[in-house]
């Protein structure tokens, strides 16, 4: 067990107090692209340059004619076979896949990383020389598997299963496959040395071709066969629907790298060019965007129609404004701005500078891990809606509000792009996620009023999504009703806390969807259970209609409030008593009542901090409480994420100066953390608070970033008085369920 092996944090603040270090304006940094509030999109799914590489896993989707520059990655288990692309489950989208010896493999996702490839069905060809391929040949917007040997083609039938077959081309062509005439069916086509001959059927009329064409009508068969140069000798041929108007026209590629289109057979001389990398090893595949220019190139277009729809009801929150009077708050505010002027910078010059100019950037492959990736842009844009929506920021550090408004819709829109409620295939409905949604949904709420109707869609969907996921599985608990661990040396309070607030944000946001009552009463759940403690069992207290100690299977707190996390007494983890404070807060801002439950043991776990005594021995000297005057955390069983860590204490201070009891001194706390918290980040010139190495803080997922936002949701708890008072709702919630119910996260 240790203390700290620091120098005290009140020393440090008087030393580095004398010697503080002016922050250094921001670069001078290009605003992120804008995009525009149309809803439009295209009738049909617009084909996209594509690359797969099946034995690496990776494929690659670019943006098409027309687009900004764009380009997102989806990672599968490495293989073997022919990369394809098909859309499998007729969503509109088109999704990788790969055949290999009969078997025909694929997933339904357009992002993000799947653990398997699941067999589509099994169809093998009369020769293993033959060429695979997919398309529409029966008419169902599902894909068909096919394979092409020197003109003769051989179907297996989405819709029943049965084998076509098939004469067209010569030996030595090139097999092509699409929809000539924009009947829903695709059709037989092959190219060699730059002569593409393509047979329409169900036609009666002549077709329009380019000069230099040649139709060919077979009026027995109700077909023409059209045969026109387009490209050279060397040129790959690709097919696709390159405007959204339902029609596939040609396409070649060039040098590996020049994707060169028409909209058209009879417009072959009016062509556009597509700039994609040449990646070695891999092949060239023809994807789709199914949503429109300036939308989510990922989001499938039934997900956008309803993320459209559900945000109609959102309404905005209550208006508030910070103040620097109360101690400690004009150090908050400057903390704040400093730690926006060190993220965004940082994210201009090294850690997003790639995708800075893409308008909705490919942020599950921005960093290995998806928590990484997604939660530390939320934690940076939580920080900055709320400096934008509660005080006077102008131009604070070279920053100007406009481009601190653009930087925070830009990684807004492209969390929420990306979620798997929008994307199929993205991130959610997993560990912690709930919080990466509410802190992305919390930050876009507060700055609703600036956002296009897209951005709106993508962050109801995804809001509501995770807040309906969090109801579906229930809380967790750490010991069942006999003290035996369920999880050894884990409590389950962070989790059921931070889920908490999933449900909370979809009820503040959307107090009259149809959902209402089941996130009210999963907010009932996860308050009841997050901190539930050993008396609870007993004590026959009833929380909004439920008798706690007949419904409890279990608990999360020791009696006294402590919190028990990687086999110790864990003040970080005490910590997360913010949640159920913050999304009460949330509710508050919406003008909604907070049930009573979310109050249940708060104050109890705060005081674990502030008021609980820790003798030593048995406990680390000292001893005494975790709170120590300065600002200096005290661990009284070791420490597991650093030894100085104001920052992460700001927020909870500044709900529990609100929410806890007057001896737990919560405001002095605060001004404590908060000026400790700032003396820190004084000692540099960039606005970072920490010292290289993890004696500080060792979370290494984005620690900057999370001090950040601990800090801004401070400033944000202590502006909450200056709107609505807090409401709350002791009625009975019907139905609840403190029992687990899906798998423990």
């Amino acid at each position: 067990a240790i203390l700290c092996t620091v120098v005290p944090a009140h020393a440090q603040q008087s030393t580095t107090a004398k010697s503080a270090r002016s922050v250094l304006p921001a670069p001078a940094m290009k605003t992120n692209p804008a995009i525009g509030g149309g809803t439009s999109r295209p009738k049909n799914p617009k084909s996209v340059p594509a690359r797969g590489n099946v034995t690496t896993g990776v494929f690659d989707i670019f943006s098409g004619v027309g687009e900004r520059v764009s380009h997102t990655t989806i990672h599968m288990p490495a293989a073997t076979g022919t990369a394809l692309m098909g859309d499998w489950n007729g969503d509109g989208v088109r999704t990788p896949g790969r055949y290999a010896s009969g078997n025909w493999f694929v997933t339904d996702a357009v992002v993000g990383t799947q653990t398997k490839w699941v067999q589509f069905q099994y169809f093998r060809a009369d020769n293993d020389a033959s060429i695979p391929l997919t398309g529409r040949i029966d008419g169902d917007r599902v894909s068909d598997v096919g394979f092409f040997d020197n003109g003769k083609w051989q179907w297996k039938m989405s819709a029943d299963g049965s084998v076509k077959t098939d004469d067209f081309g010569q030996p030595g062509a090139k097999p092509i496959v699409g929809d000539w005439n924009g009947d829903g069916k695709d059709e037989l086509g092959v190219v060699r040395d730059g002569s593409w001959i393509l047979r329409i059927t169900n036609v009666t009329k002549k077709p329009k071709v380019s000069a230099g064409g040649i139709v060919t009508m077979v009026p027995e068969a109700h077909a023409a066969v059209v045969t026109f140069p387009f490209g050279v000798a060397t040129d790959l041929p690709v097919v696709g629907d390159w405007n959204g108007d339902g029609v596939d026209s040609p396409g070649v590629i060039r040098a590996g790298t020049q994707w060169i289109v028409t909209n058209s057979i009879a417009t072959l001389g009016k062509t556009k060019t597509i700039a994609i990398p040449d990646i070695s090893g891999t092949t060239p595949l023809v994807a789709s965007q199914a949503t429109g220019y300036d939308h989510c190139p990922t989001a499938s277009p039934v997900a956008e129609a309803e993320g459209l729809a559900l945000a109609k009801q959102i309404r905005a929150p209550a208006k508030i404004k910070g103040s620097t009077k109360q101690p400690g708050l004009a150090e908050i505010k400057k903390t704040v701005q400093d730690g926006l002027r060190y993220a965004i910078t940082n994210d201009y010059t090294k850690r997003l500078k790639d995708e800075w100019n893409i308008p909705y950037y490919d942020i599950l492959n921005s960093h290995k891990s998806i928590e990484e990736s997604v939660r530390r842009s939320a934690n940076i844009a939580q920080a900055a809606a709320i400096m934008l929506s509660t005080s006077d920021w102008k131009t604070v550090n070279g920053i100007s509000r406009d481009k601190l408004l653009a930087y925070t819709r830009w990684q807004i829109r492209s969390i929420a792009c990306q979620h798997g409620s929008v994307s199929p295939g993205g991130w959610g409905d997993q560990w912690q996620s709930g919080l990466w949604a509410t802190v992305t949904g919390h930050a876009a709420w507060m700055i609703w009023g600036s956002l296009t109707p897209q951005e709106r869609a993508y962050v109801a969907k995804m809001v509501a999504t995770e807040a309906d996921a969090v109801a579906a599985r229930g809380p967790h608990y750490y010991k069942n009703r006999d003290g035996a661990e369920l999880a050894p040396g884990n409590s389950k309070a962070d989790e059921d806390s931070w889920d908490l607030t999933s449900p909370s944000l979809a009820l503040a946001m959307m107090p009259n969807d149809k959902r209402a009552d089941e996130w009210r009463r999963a907010i009932v759940e996860y308050s009841i259970a997050e901190f539930s403690r050993p008396s609870d069992l007993t004590n026959n207290k009833v929380v909004n209609g439920v008798n706690i100690s007949r419904s409890l299977p279990g608990t999360n707190a020791q009696e006294d409030g402590t919190i028990v996390n990687h086999g110790i007494i864990n003040p970080d983890y005490i910590q997360n008593v913010i949640h159920p404070w913050w999304g009460a807060s949330m509710l508050r801002a919406g003008r909604v009542a907070a049930p009573e439950a979310m109050f249940l043991n708060t104050d109890i776990v705060y005081r674990a901090l502030t008021v609980v005594d820790f003798p030593s021995p048995p406990y680390a000297a000292p001893g005494g409480t975790v709170y120590k005057p300065g600002g200096q955390i005290y661990y009284p069983q070791g420490v597991k994420w650093g030894a100085r860590r104001p920052a992460t204490f700001t927020g909870v201070d500044s709900f529990a100066a609100q929410y806890s009891a007057p001896d737990t001194k919560a405001t002095d706390n605060l001004a404590a953390h908060a000026r400790d918290t700032r003396a820190m980040q004084q000692r540099y010139t960039d606005g970072h608070i920490y010292a290289k190495g993890a004696v500080e803080e060792s979370y290494a997922l984005g620690k900057e970033e999370y001090a950040l936002q601990q800090t801004a949701l401070a400033w944000w708890a202590t502006a909450l008085p200056t709107g609505p008072g807090l409401k709350v709702d002791k009625s009975a919630v019907k139905n609840v369920n403190l029992n687990p119910r899906g798998a423990d996260r």
